[in-house]
């Protein structure tokens, strides 16, 4: 839903130049749940500060619950983590090629998670 809000934001041609930081925030949102099903399924709980989720997500690989080739996503969390409050509170303005590497990104993330949800079935 928070990753299918942000397409059709970045899509939408008659919407102000808002949208990009608006859909920012919703592919932002889209990762930060993305995890919080990795932590769930695998952990049984789910980040309730920010600082928790990279935590969480560090003992998923550490423990194995998830492969180590997943590690460098733990970057992609920081930096959403990191700017989350920056699109969503502060209104920091936002082009349409940040959206799109944001929306990229935040696809990425999320096929990974699926993959690993779908493997460990």
């Amino acid at each position: 839903m928070w990753l299918a809000s942000a397409r059709h934001l970045l899509e939408e041609s008659g919407l102000p130049r808002a949208r990009f930081t608006v859909a920012i925030a919703q592919a932002i949102h889209a990762v930060i749940r993305g995890n919080d099903a990795l932590t769930v399924r695998f952990l049984g709980r789910r980040s309730t500060r920010h600082e928790d989720a990279i935590v969480l997500f560090r003992d998923l690989v550490r423990s194995r619950r998830i492969s180590p080739e997943y590690a460098s996503w733990r970057d992609l969390l920081v930096r959403a983590l990191r700017e989350k409050s920056d699109y969503d509170y502060k209104g920091v303005k936002a082009s349409a090629n940040d959206a799109r590497r944001w929306l990229r990104d935040a696809e990425r993330f999320l096929a990974a998670v699926r993959k690993i949800l779908g493997s460990a079935s």
